[in-house]
């Protein structure tokens, strides 16, 4: 199994979710810059979709006809009281959400960045993807919180494990003609 390095987004933006609650600076969640997407969401509310997409991924990164074997990401993130955690967190493929919601109990960090990493070698979030799901430029994430605090987004950043197409095994006229 091969893995590819950590890769940022190249696109990113707050997408409506019916709440009406925007991310600002969204933006600013496509780089490990200590500049952060920010949302406040109100007591019983909950915020739009924090998107992100296009991470860049190429063949060269993931041959054609690989195997997708799992997806990891990492979330550098905060919030500005203590005891909240994301709502929504799912993968992002060309005909939208999918997979399972990712959203973790643990809680955000309380004034201070910290990183939590989901998924992993073998951890495919509920779904099925192709190479070319991932190298789209569609491919990403969406996060969505909860509660009545302010919530900052360093980055979200996402490697893909993976094992190559393709045989390694020669045909048998190969060591005929030997």
């Amino acid at each position: 199994m091969a893995v590819t390095d950590y890769k940022f987004a190249g696109t990113a933006a707050t997408v409506d979710n019916g709440t009406s609650v925007d991310w600002s600076n969204p933006d600013y969640a496509k780089a490990d810059d200590t500049s952060y997407a920010s949302c406040k969401v109100p007591k019983n509310g909950a915020s739009d979709l924090l998107t992100l997409s296009n991470f860049g991924f190429s063949s060269s990164d993931i041959p054609s006809g690989s195997t997708i074997d799992g997806i990891e990401f990492v979330m550098s993130r905060y919030a500005d009281s203590d005891l909240y955690y994301e709502n929504e967190l799912y993968l992002r493929k060309a005909s939208g959400r999918t997979g399972s919601n990712m959203a973790s109990t643990t809680i955000w960090a309380l004034s201070s960045p910290t990183e939590k990493t989901y998924g992993g070698a073998t951890e495919m979030c509920g779904t099925t993807l192709t190479q070319s799901d991932i190298v789209a430029s569609t491919f990403g994430i969406e996060l969505a919180t909860t509660k009545n605090t302010t919530f900052h987004v360093d980055y979200i950043k996402i490697r893909v494990y993976y094992t190559a197409g393709g045989s390694s095994v020669k045909p048998y006229y190969y060591y005929l003609n030997q």
